[in-house]
């Protein structure tokens, strides 16, 4: 016999209906603030094409992504892989970023104007396809946490839209397409393992391809490589238990395919420049020591873990603030370590490649390496990994702290970093808050250079693209350079025995004259012009 439900029952019902209903209808309106947010920061990369080629050169480029550029064009127009007016061979760059970025020069004859206009457009265009692989990559952790398509998106607009992601994956540098093939093969990686039994050789070769691709992409993808082939293997032993010898003998399919892929580029820099390392990666390395760069990198993980808060500079290495930084990611991610492995499935593997990668990276460039100033950078593609973490705590504690609501409170959480997010990148738009920083060089030389007269430069980056004979000091782009660097320590008498006529870079070049300095030949040859301490710029004339 059929009962009547009570008044108090069919008003628990009702509320219980309500409550679904709200969280319901808040999720859509979550997911267009996430769409909105995606559309802006869209935008946003592509101002420059519509504001003329000022703003198009200035926006986004920075002084290594114009090294980059200036190799791409030369490829382009029949001068190979080389610098200063196509009379210095280099192989001071990422291969696959060149190759592309070099399409736009080939196909508008080598216009500079032209070519940059495609290369912004490319870059908006990879990091548009970076919002796909990061959320494929996102969801793998996250669908064991909840079956809501949301967060991995929430995850992916983070990415998109963090300020100084958007910059990176914007620079003119292999950056955010190093980005987008890390999230991918490690996106392979977890649905090969979830095949299991049933992954054939096409799977496993393919993820060869992804990984020998992600390899050319940025060099240091080694460390990723080497990861999914240990977590693999470990995976195979230790979870399936299958023998030895059959597995490594799966294993050694794809990674014959990426050595593939990988070896025209090591021969041609070990026959041509004599090591597989580009001269870039070598000259950045000179400026490095033990652990140079380790008091950075706790506002680094900090910037990407909470990818709506940016560090200021003066804050970068504060003691209060490193422990504290250090203290938040540690914190982060032992929690997701914890709860990714208590879930099971293959994201503990995918998590425990990504981890190790991770800490390969985070030591290689903080205790071995130099060039702090990119470190940034250097780390960028760590970020999905810390914002993915970062999302998957926040629900937690939300499910914790207030369980009827704790979708709505991560929904808002959500929609206030967002916020964050774009009203940095509308303050970078301000004049003056962010300065490219080399193109008064480039217009002093314009307008007091003839075209055909040569000039050197340690930054020689932004001018050199702008300057076609430009020769490059600091030897990451020019072989002949870091050579002379490595072996004086001075690359001054490189400069005098050089058919350069005037330095043109940053004020600090002035003291290039000093005999102090332990060079009287150079001081004998070069007279200071310009010196414009407020204008950082400084000019040296053959005398």
């Amino acid at each position: 016999m059929a009962t009547t439900p009570s008044h108090e029952d069919a008003f628990l019902q009702f509320s219980a209906c309500q409550i679904e209903t709200m969280l319901r209808l808040s999720e859509k309106s979550f997911f267009a603030v996430l769409v909105g947010v995606l559309v802006v920061a869209a935008l946003y990369r592509l101002y420059p094409l519509v504001l003329g080629p000022q703003a198009l050169a200035q926006a986004f480029q920075t002084e290594d992504g114009y090294l980059m550029l200036t190799i791409a064009r030369n490829m382009a127009i029949g001068l190979g892989m080389s610098v200063s007016d196509g009379t210095i061979p280099s192989n001071g760059v990422q291969p696959l970023a060149t190759f592309i970025f070099s399409v736009p020069y080939l196909l508008s004859g080598g216009d500079k104007v032209v070519g940059l206009w495609g290369v912004q457009l490319i870059s908006a265009v990879i990091a548009f396809a970076g919002i796909f692989s990061v959320r494929a990559l996102a969801r793998v952790f996250l669908s064991p946490q909840s079956n809501s398509p949301i967060w991995p998106w929430l995850v992916a607009t983070l990415w998109f839209a963090s300020p100084l992601l958007l910059l990176h994956t914007m620079n003119g540098l292999e950056t955010g397409l190093y980005t987008v093939m890390v999230s991918l093969s490690l996106t392979l990686f977890a649905r090969l393992l979830d095949r299991g039994a049933a992954a054939t050789v096409g799977d496993r070769l393919f993820l060869g391809v992804v990984c020998g691709i992600t390899f050319l992409a940025r060099n240091d993808a080694v460390f990723l490589i080497a990861a999914i082939g240990l977590i693999w293997l470990a995976h195979a032993l230790a979870v399936q238990q299958r023998a030895f010898w059959p597995v490594l003998a799966e294993l050694v399919a794809p990674a014959v395919v990426v050595a593939l892929i990988a070896a025209p580029w090591l021969i041609n820099n070990y026959v041509s420049f004599g090591s597989i390392v580009p001269v870039s990666g070598t000259a950045q390395s000179l400026s490095g020591g033990w652990a140079k760069n380790a008091d950075l990198l706790p506002a680094k993980l900090f910037e990407y873990a909470l990818p709506m808060l940016p560090v200021p500079n003066g804050l970068e290495t504060r003691p209060a603030f490193m422990v504290f930084a250090m203290i938040v990611v540690a914190l982060i991610l032992i929690t997701f370590t914890v709860q990714v492995w208590r879930r099971g499935g293959v994201a503990r593997y995918v998590m425990a490649a990504y981890l190790m990668f991770s800490a390969l990276m985070i030591f290689y460039y903080g205790f071995l390496f130099g060039a702090g100033w990119f470190l940034s950078r250097y780390l960028s593609p760590l970020a999905p990994l810390l914002i993915t973490a970062t999302v998957s705590v926040t629900l937690s504690l939300a499910g914790r702290l207030v369980p009827t609501r704790a979708a709505a409170a991560t929904y808002a959480m959500g929609s206030l970093s967002l916020v964050l997010c774009l009203a940095l990148l509308g303050r970078y738009l301000v004049p003056g808050v962010r300065d490219q920083g080399h193109f008064q060089v480039v217009h002093w030389v314009q307008e007091n250079v003839p075209e055909e007269t040569w000039i050197g430069a340690v930054q020689s980056g932004t001018l050199g693209y702008w300057h076609n004979r430009t020769i490059n000091l600091d030897g990451k782009v020019n072989p002949a350079a870091l050579q002379a660097i490595q072996t004086n320590g001075d690359v001054r008498d490189y400069v005098v025995h050089s058919r350069i006529d005037y330095l043109a870079d940053w004020e600090g070049i002035a003291e290039w004259v000093d005999d102090d300095q332990g060079n009287e030949r150079f001081s004998e040859n070069f007279e200071v012009v310009v010196h414009d301490v407020p204008a950082n710029l400084a000019v040296l004339k053959r005398k």
